[in-house]
């Protein structure tokens, strides 16, 4: 009956041998099945409905792996050069502009991936060097209010982005909380209702990212929009 527990034990001995953990855990689900009295068809047919139920954690996974490998070869300084032949561009309107169009990627299921994935490793690197393109040294609590201005539009745009989504399990628990209450509506009666309230949340979003990153600018860099020439060190 506790035979089965033999895969447990070859995963502790595979980690404590430092063996490839792909390998472990393939031995581990043979010797599992092997001593549970489970046959290969049955097998194939765990793994597979397994990985289905799992898939978007995976993908997760993968866009880590690959996000970090890109990375390394050289995404952030291509994202950082890209950025600096823009002229004009703020830190505040590119923080804006990734939040409005995060929102339109959310409402249609487009996923361009979230603050690990998309905004650490490629819009951080851009942002930044807008500053560093006028021959500035990014300063501490700027590059921090950056990023905690980057999560903010991330927040708003996927809570406001899933409401008008009429398949989004947000928008079906409104409606049979609604219908439980003696109200049939539509789930496009529900999401065009939300649409003028996402708009303005978007608009205010913005809007405040705009107004607290030129605090910011104005603390650090008054000059940065005046002359090009790199102030002197503090």
């Amino acid at each position: 009956m506790y035979w089965c527990l033999l895969g447990v034990l070859v995963v502790i001995i595979g980690f404590a041998i430092k063996l490839e953990p792909i390998a472990i855990i393939v031995v581990s689900a043979i010797v599992t099945a092997i001593f549970g009295g489970i046959n290969v068809i049955d097998l194939l047919e765990t793994v597979g409905t397994t990985f289905v139920a799992n898939r978007n954690q995976l993908i997760t996974i993968i866009l880590m792996i690959l996000t970090g490998t890109l990375e390394r070869n050289g995404l952030k300084e291509a994202g950082a050069d890209l950025i600096r032949r823009a002229k004009g561009l703020t830190t505040g309107m590119l923080i804006a502009i990734w939040g409005v169009l995060d929102e339109i990627f959310i409402i249609f299921k487009i996923p361009i991936g979230g603050i690990p994935s998309f905004v650490r490793p490629i819009m951080m690197p851009m942002t930044l060097g807008i500053i560093e393109s006028k021959g500035y040294d990014i300063a501490p609590e700027h590059e921090e209010t950056i990023k905690a201005l980057y999560g903010k539009d991330y927040n708003v745009s996927n809570f406001f982005g899933q409401c008008l989504f009429a398949a989004n399990s947000s928008v079906l628990l409104i409606q049979s909380t609604l219908a439980s209450i003696g109200y049939d509506v539509d789930v496009m009666q529900i999401v065009m209702v939300q649409v003028p309230v996402a708009i303005f949340a978007m608009i205010v979003n913005a809007t405040q990212t705009l107004i607290v990153d030129k605090r910011m600018i104005k603390k650090y860099y008054p000059d940065i929009y005046k002359s090009d020439k790199k102030p002197a060190a503090n």
